[in-house]
């Protein structure tokens, strides 16, 4: 049986935490302990009350991660426009508007996309947003290029995509950074660099098959530029079998 939304919700937010300071406050009334024992098993339950806060949102990332992956745009939407109605902080909303961008690129939508990173308010080289930075850029880079803005697509690859891989190589962010990089060499009409770029990539069974279902895009996209319609619609069809659910081939 399917557990309601507002169930797991209030269960997480509210029953455990609950839970956590009911057995502090047993702890204090059946018990002798005065002093600092009470201080102390109050220290330990706002760590455990900080533990249980931070693994909801590792579980919702995570979550938000895997469905980007593999290619589930209206889930991902779903999922963010959930957690966004319970969150009251803009710092919390920034990365659930991001995740809102990314399945509306997903889905074919970049104007949609592009109206999430505004309310996103992430501003490049602002010290409070920059953990949102790479993906922001990402998403941002995505809606311009299908939108044909070439120009602004590689603004925000040098400004916000390049410093990130300087500072952070982690095989992650090459690789959000390659396929960028693909997308605004596409837009620009380098075919060939885009191609080149990404066609090592697209069998890499490590990737997700909503990633791979991309990569193909792009390349169907690079040959069909190159006027190769063969292997354009060989990549095409390959990024529809892997990511059915998205719209990445027009």
């Amino acid at each position: 049986m399917k557990i309601p939304g507002w169930a797991r919700h209030y269960g997480d937010a509210i029953l455990v935490p609950a839970a956590l300071v009911l057995v502090y406050l047993a702890f204090v009334l059946t018990s002798s302990a005065t002093g600092w024992a009470r201080v102390l098993a109050a220290g330990f339950m706002f760590i455990a009350l900080g533990m249980w806060v931070g693994f909801r949102r590792l579980r919702l990332h995570a979550g938000a991660a895997r469905l980007a992956a593999i290619g589930e745009p209206e889930q991902l939407l779903a999922l963010a426009d959930d957690e966004l109605a319970r969150r009251w902080f803009p710092t919390g909303k920034t990365p659930l508007h991001i995740y809102r961008a990314m399945a509306h690129n997903l889905a074919g939508r970049p104007k949609d996309a592009q109206a999430a990173l505004a309310a996103a308010q992430v501003r490049p080289g602002e010290r409070a947003t920059r953990t949102w930075q790479l993906l922001w850029a990402a998403a941002d880079i995505d809606a311009r290029t299908q939108l044909g803005d070439a120009a602004g697509a590689r603004a925000t690859f040098d400004k916000v995509m390049v410093p990130f891989t300087r500072i952070m190589p982690a095989r992650g962010i090459d690789l959000i950074a390659t396929e960028a990089e693909a997308r605004v060499r596409l837009c620009e009409g380098d075919a060939a660099g885009a191609r080149d770029l990404v066609a090592p990539l697209v069998k890499d069974i490590r990737l997700g098959p909503g990633a791979r279902g991309q990569l193909y895009a792009i390349v169907a996209g690079a040959e069909t530029k190159l006027g190769d319609e063969a292997a354009a619609a060989a990549a095409a069809a390959k990024a529809r079998e892997l990511a059915p659910n998205c719209v990445l081939v027009a």
